[in-house]
């Protein structure tokens, strides 16, 4: 699975700080995660049918050392709504919710970090 949702990429600059050890790492990219999750959520659209919608299916796991924020396997189809189709134009919700909020998202994993590596 591809993890180009930007926690990926923090996680790294995160593990070059000595200071800094694997399981507060982790904790700081899951609260991170629960966050861009709790704005997302708002911006997923809503579908007219009459069954379980995608918005529903939005999680956050932590695999090992990695977290992802994932949709369930059934919902596969937020792929078509974000990124359109012939048929449909593009909504890029998840796209542009991250770039509204990455600052917000930078300074939960920052602000935590800081407080660890002060005492």
């Amino acid at each position: 699975m591809s993890n180009q949702n930007g926690f990926n990429e923090a996680s790294k600059k995160l593990g070059k700080l000595s200071q800094v050890n694997e399981k507060l790492t982790l904790d700081v990219l899951e609260e991170a995660a629960e966050f861009f999750v709790k704005v997302l959520k708002p911006n997923i659209p809503i579908s007219l049918r009459n069954h379980k919608h995608i918005r529903e299916s939005l999680k956050v796991k932590v695999e090992g050392d990695v977290v992802v924020v994932y949709f369930d396997d059934n919902s596969f189809y937020w792929r078509f709504v974000e990124n359109g189709t012939s048929k449909q134009r593009a909504q890029n919700f998840v796209k542009s919710t991250y770039a509204q909020n990455k600052n917000k998202i930078e300074k939960i994993m920052l602000s935590k970090i800081v407080k660890k590596m002060e005492g």
